[in-house]
């Protein structure tokens, strides 16, 4: 028989106690991890009012000894934790603090041998001023086919302003990024009907003021011209319809594209025409009866000069679209910004750009030609916003 050896209970509580001693005391002088406390409460460039609640939040490996929150300089809380694991509530007053921007820093220190250490800062804005807004003009009258361009003025930067028409939420962006001063393009079809409403716009600002103007929109009808058409002969048409891709792809990606569009302008003065223009064939809105494409209203402009001629861009914008369609032929979009957009179509050939790139106003982007559903060489030349086309004319005239 082996005799097994006993041994106390005693001693090993004592090995236990010893190795968990020496565990503790490795860790304490070999951690070097800085301690992580989240604050809840406050978000790094947010906006905040009146009182705000705040919380620190930790959860580490190992004890934290102090933590300190400074607000632009000075000490706004200290708290001897002395645990791994807490939240602390505190709030901040912005009422007893200027508006514009401060600097709150959280530092916090652990209980190790190296007293690892981290400072945490968060830079906010106070905002305690009453929002107040107001239209440019209070009453707007635009003809079918035009852009209602609407402008207010804030006393301050806006989260959003949005107005709701023909059953669509257009929305108001700065005209340049420091501005207060706010702008919306909305699209009147050409085949919208004539109306008078007043129509309302909801305003906040970042720290949830909210407002609300309103403003009477007249839409009138304007008399478009009539043509009795043109015919594109036959063997020209079926071709078209073997290399060119359906015209609804074409839809599709201009209505992927406008979500993606850019929050801000990329355009800078007055459009420009797209060619040199020796004379206009066709105005926008005119309506036209086709063998092929039966009654439909023109929704854009073509321009005449010799045939081939190089076509350029309008305005700064980024390529977006670039290729063959049944009735556009070879097309260009471009996009301007703010869901703005430009389409050339009918081109002979295509120009050296690629999309996704941007280019400069007054750079080729092919050459006229007869492409798609034309009988003649011209440029079909249109200008949407929010994909509906209006007269492209009115931002030649005008600096939006």
């Amino acid at each position: 028989m082996i005799n097994r050896l006993k041994i106390p209970f005693f001693c090993v509580l004592s090995l236990l106690f010893f190795a968990w001693c020496g565990a503790k005391l490795f860790k304490y002088f070999t951690y070097h991890q800085p301690p992580i406390v989240t604050l809840k409460g406050i978000d790094d460039g947010g906006f905040y009012a009146r009182q705000t609640p705040c919380e620190l939040i930790a959860n580490n490996d190992y004890k934290i000894s102090t933590v300190n929150v400074t607000l632009d300089g000075t000490q706004l809380l200290s708290n001897k934790v002395k645990a791994r694991q807490f939240n602390v509530p505190f709030s901040i007053d912005t009422t007893t603090l200027p508006d514009g921007q401060h600097t709150l820093e959280v530092y916090a220190v652990d209980s190790s041998y190296h007293s690892n250490n981290a400072t945490t800062s968060y830079r906010f804005i106070v905002d305690n001023a009453p929002l107040r807004a107001t239209f440019l003009d209070s009453d707007y009258t635009v003809d079918q086919g035009k852009t209602l361009h609407m402008k207010l003025q804030a006393n301050k930067k806006l989260a959003h302003a949005e107005v709701k028409l023909f059953a669509t939420t257009y929305s108001f962006y700065p005209g340049s990024p420091d501005s207060t001063l706010y702008e919306c393009f909305i699209p009147v079809d050409a085949e919208e009907r004539p109306f008078e409403q007043i129509i309302t716009t909801d305003i906040e600002d970042p720290v949830k003021n909210k407002l609300s103007l309103h403003a009477n929109v007249q839409v009138k009808a304007f008399e478009f011209k009539k043509q009795k058409g043109f015919n594109v002969n036959a063997d020209k048409w079926a071709q078209e319809k073997e290399s060119g891709i359906d015209s609804k792809v074409l839809k599709e990606a201009m209505q992927k594209w406008l979500q993606e569009s850019p929050k801000h302008k990329l355009w800078n003065g007055p459009f420009e025409y797209p060619i040199e223009v020796q004379r206009m064939t066709t105005p926008f809105g005119e309506i036209r009866m086709t063998p092929e494409r039966g009654r439909y209203m023109h929704k854009g402009i073509d321009l005449i000069n010799h045939p081939k001629c190089v076509t350029w861009a309008a305005q700064h914008g980024k390529v977006i679209i670039k290729d063959r369609f049944v009735i556009s032929g070879n097309t260009v979009v471009l996009d301007h910004g703010l869901g703005v957009f430009t389409l050339y179509a009918h081109l002979e050939d295509f120009a050296d750009i690629n999309v996704g790139e941007t280019i400069k106003k007054g750079s080729p982007l092919g050459r006229v030609g007869k492409t798609g559903y034309a009988s003649g060489y011209h440029l079909h030349w249109e200008l949407l916003v929010n994909n509906v086309s209006v007269d492209p004319l009115e931002w030649l005239s005008k600096v939006y």
